[in-house]
């Protein structure tokens, strides 16, 4: 197939790519300027020129493929239901260009929209957390899904908190590292028990290829190959890479430090099982290493940023 992939020069849309090709698949990358283009033409990627801010561009790419896939996401915790009101202008113009297609299109969400898990493993089952900051994000799944009435075979991936691998990772990571370079010391928030998922990048990406080829209409799938990984270990992990102690932090403190939507992040249980992807799509996660041995593995040096808008 012709897929249109959105954040194909981020972190995880790299991956994606990677794993489209090796599927057989033609990858068309959505690029904000020519310099990107290029350096997606290297790649064997075809580049096309827009952005998100420019939801109706993207219509044409959507028309001209076979399905889509879309990570790209506006994160903007300052103003994260303003980013995620951009994110379902986007989907409304993947959904008006694919109406009666019955095409594939593969929309990205985060496991932080079921709130504070507890001590339990969350499946897609688990209701939606009622006024939680981060649940805004539903809104944006219910409009992929609300897609599959109009004859789009619509899915969404819920992606955990970490995402690891490759050397690189999702932005805490790097984020707190730099941190702890630069102030000499590691912050968690409360207690630090608080405990959370993970899942490789390499083992995520399969699974947009999977979904992409296999999911049925209305689909929501979790990401996730481990559990049980307190904030505290993240943060000592870290520590031991940046050679710097780790301090608990209150919440306020840790709302003043990163901003209420990342504290929010730090501060919540949240746990998935994925036994829905590995049942229904047959998706058999590789993971080599768990998100604790990736971070010790870490080599300290300069990290771009993790996440992409193209």
């Amino acid at each position: 197939m012709r897929i249109f992939l959105t954040g194909v020069t981020g972190y995880i849309g790299s991956v994606i790519a990677e794993k489209l090709q090796a599927a057989g698949h033609t990858v068309v990358g959505l690029a904000r300027n020519h310099k990107t283009a290029t350096r997606l033409e290297q790649r064997q990627i075809e580049p096309f020129l827009g952005d998100l801010q420019n939801p109706e561009g993207l219509a044409l790419a959507a028309q001209q493929a076979d399905g889509v896939i879309h990570t790209a996401f506006i994160h903007d915790f300052d103003d994260w239901a303003g980013a995620v009101a951009a994110d379902i202008q986007v989907i409304e113009a993947f959904t008006q260009a694919l109406a009666g297609s019955g095409k594939p299109f593969i929309a990205t969400s985060d496991t932080s929209v079921l709130g504070d898990t507890g001590t339990a493993i969350a499946d897609e089952n688990t209701p939606i957390a009622q006024g939680f900051l981060l649940a805004e994000r539903a809104k944006a799944e219910q409009a992929v899904l609300t897609a599959a009435q109009q004859h789009i075979r619509s899915a969404v991936l819920r992606l955990p908190l970490y995402i690891y691998g490759r050397g690189g990772g999702t932005s805490y990571v790097p984020m707190r590292l730099e941190e702890a370079q630069a102030l000499g010391v590691v912050h968690y928030v409360t207690s630090g028990n608080h405990q959370v998922s993970a899942v490789p990048v390499d083992d995520v990406a399969q699974l947009y290829v999977q979904t992409l080829e296999q999911a049925s209409a209305g689909s929501i799938f979790h990401a996730a190959t481990e559990s049980g990984i307190s904030e505290r270990a993240i943060a000592e992990a870290i520590g031991r890479v940046a050679n710097t102690p780790t301090e608990a932090i209150d919440f306020d403190a840790a709302v003043a430090k990163w901003g209420r939507g990342i504290a929010t992040f730090f501060s919540i249980n949240n746990q998935v099982s994925a036994q829905k992807a590995m049942q229904q799509l047959g998706w058999q996660p590789q993971a080599e290493m768990t998100l604790l041995e990736d971070i010790a593995s870490t080599v300290v040096k300069d990290t771009p940023d993790a996440l992409s808008t193209d």
